[in-house]
């Protein structure tokens, strides 16, 4: 079960409107290994893992949600402000929903389309493999969009974003380490 609070950890401000940059977060939110599709795989894993990592599944699946819930304000407000037309050019969901198209079927279509048949599995070593990987290409894709702003509230939420990202890779790999029949696998 989830407790949601209405304020957000990071209440990131973007100086002024940027449909640009909300474009490029919006693909790290709903690409392959985008944020929405690694907490859908921790959250699912939850009701497979046996014991004592169940817990741990699920601290890191209910943190991606927050990652995902601050990912998408950033957007929106970078989303405010800016000319309809620009945010259509940027945004072809957007002008999807201009268009007629019912977002909500949109979304699902797209989230389940969207996830790799390599994400869902039932070995656990290679589930958690899979986590680990994705924490280290967030890892990577984190200080690239980064690199495109200059704005310091933006600068610091990835940095948490980052921060994070590193310790649930951690957690991940502590995870592998641990489990018994496959000790001497090693992590790319």
């Amino acid at each position: 079960m989830f407790k949601h609070r209405q304020d957000l950890q990071f209440k990131t401000v973007p100086e002024g409107p940027d449909p640009w940059y909300a474009a490029h977060l919006e693909r790290a939110l709903n690409h392959q290994y985008g944020e929405i599709v690694v907490g859908l795989h921790y959250l699912d894993h939850r009701a497979r893992i046996p014991g004592r990592y169940r817990d741990l599944v699920m601290d890191l699946g209910v943190e991606q949600v927050a990652h995902v819930e601050m990912l998408a304000q950033l957007v929106a407000r970078l989303l405010d402000r800016a000319p309809d037309e620009t945010v259509i050019r940027a945004h072809p969901a957007v002008a999807a929903v201009i268009g007629g198209t019912n977002l909500e079927d949109a979304i699902a279509a797209g989230c389940l389309s969207g996830v790799p048949d390599d994400v869902i599995g039932t070995d656990l070593y290679a589930d958690f493999l899979t986590n680990a990987h994705a924490e280290q290409r967030r890892r990577r894709e984190l200080p690239a969009l980064d690199h495109f702003t200059d704005d310091s509230d933006i600068h610091y939420l990835l940095t948490c974003l980052l921060a994070r990202a590193l310790g649930q890779q951690h957690s991940c790999e502590g995870i592998l380490a641990n489990l018994p029949a496959h000790r001497t696998r090693h992590i790319c």
